[in-house]
């Protein structure tokens, strides 16, 4: 007895650190994990800026090009030569041995902060195609959200009409029992219900491709899994189509690389037509003399000597191809420029109509389609239970309900991603957007 005794207090502990265990595992565990179990779009989106390889790729280009400009700004490097006689050349005051020479060519006046502006629009260029990239990046990482968001709650859906079916398929088990049902009622349960496995089987399959897709923008491996997506909330555009216009011709960080373009064609055409003027070189020649023999005045003395000398541009066919080829540049540079505004007030106003059909849709499902299939729903039920429908009356209003959820998803996810296509036509995140 007296051992028992001794072991109860050892007995004791185990228990208490065992019911510790379990409810820090059961309850207070899981609030951690939940917290964590929610994939959020503003953390990808952070992510993406972070890790994407195509935008890391576009801002080391751009930096590169930015470092660049004070290189073209620069003076020619100067010129250093030795001369060594092998054969001294006499002269009265004595052999020249040596000649040491320094030359340094300097531009005619403009052509270097011409080539500072061409670097400086090349980089101005570069940024805003990194910036652009960031926004294309940003806009596949939400529709891929969106798109992993809309595949989840179909699955979700679709499990909750599973049951919904197994519940029929015991009532109408019920009332085949009791003799008022048909055994053919459950069979027709079993077909709808392998349907739904079939549904969610490609369903799964959705969903691990966007999963692929969102952890490839986020530099991630392929096949890691990720947590069940938030739900967005929709937003209302507060702007009108005009001023997301004018909004789109200031912001769009492609309309900023064509102008950076078109800006960097016309220092090039400058800089070609100031090649029509020479270029100066300047040196400085030290010659050393030796000595000679005899009594000379100034014998052995060295000599210096200035040099000066210009390029002569006489080849005027090559001047005037680069000339003509500067003005093409230009012309192609404003042509895509036109074309990339076209293309994106197009988009703007594309997007912006598609916005407000999906709005009206969702409207259309919230306060008639869902309500009316719900009510018809219920409506099936009663009746089979009471005998006044059929089953397959029940079995029509469920696949009508599922539909209408599956449309109402479809319509949400389509308004967010037109909500995202806007953004990414206009080039800025519209602050503007205000909650339903």
């Amino acid at each position: 007895m007296k051992r028992y005794l001794a072991s109860f207090p050892v007995l004791f502990i185990f228990l208490s650190v065992l019911a510790i265990a379990v409810v820090t595992g059961n309850g207070y565990g899981d609030e951690s994990k939940e917290s964590k179990g929610i994939l959020e779009l503003s953390g990808l989106i952070s992510e993406a800026l972070e890790r994407n390889p195509e935008i890391i790729a576009a801002r080391d280009r751009w930096k590169s090009a930015e470092a660049i400009i004070d290189a073209r700004r620069a003076f020619p490097d100067p010129r250093f030569s030795y001369t060594y006689f092998i054969e001294s050349v006499e002269t009265r005051v004595g052999p020249q041995e040596h000649i040491l020479s320094a030359n340094q060519t300097l531009p005619f006046y403009g052509k270097r902060n011409l080539r500072a502006d061409i670097a400086a629009k090349d980089a101005e260029n570069l940024k805003q195609v990194y910036e652009a990239t960031k926004r294309e990046v940003i806009r596949q990482v939400k529709g891929t959200f969106y798109d992993l968001f809309y595949v989840a709650t179909l699955i979700e859906i679709t499990h909750r009409e599973r049951m919904l079916l197994k519940r029929f398929e015991r009532i109408a088990r019920t009332k085949y029992e009791t003799g008022r049902g048909h055994q053919q009622n459950i069979l027709k349960v079993h077909v709808e219900i392998t349907k739904l496995n079939e549904r969610l089987l490609n369903l799964e399959k959705q969903k691990q491709t966007a999963e692929a897709m969102l952890n490839i923008l986020l530099n991630r491996p392929p096949t890691e899994p990720l947590a069940k997506p938030r739900q967005p909330d929709l937003m209302k555009i507060s702007l009108g189509l005009e001023e997301l216009l004018e909004l789109a011709k200031e912001n769009r960080p492609e309309l900023k690389a064509t102008e950076a373009l078109i800006e960097k064609g016309e220092n090039a055409y400058k800089l070609t037509k100031k090649d029509y003027y020479p270029d100066l070189t300047v040196g400085i020649n030290y010659i050393e003399v030796g000595h000679r023999p005899g009594d000379v005045e100034e014998e052995g003395k060295d000599a210096f000597n200035v040099m000066l000398s210009i390029n002569v541009p006489i080849w005027r066919k090559k001047l005037s191809s680069q000339v003509q080829s500067a003005r093409d540049t230009i012309a192609a540079h404003r042509n895509h420029h036109r074309n990339m505004l076209n293309r994106t007030l197009f988009k703007v106003k594309d997007s912006f109509f598609k916005i407000q059909t999906a709005r009206d849709t969702i409207e259309l499902y919230e306060n008639a389609l869902i309500p009316q299939a719900k009510q018809s729903m219920e409506s099936a039920e009663a009746g089979y239970i009471t005998g006044i429908l059929s089953f397959l009356d029940l079995l029509d209003a469920e696949r009508v309900l599922l539909n209408i959820q599956f449309g109402y998803w479809h319509a949400y996810t389509e308004y967010l991603k037109h909500a995202n296509d806007l953004e990414r036509a206009i080039g800025v995140h519209l602050a503007e957007y205000r909650s339903r």
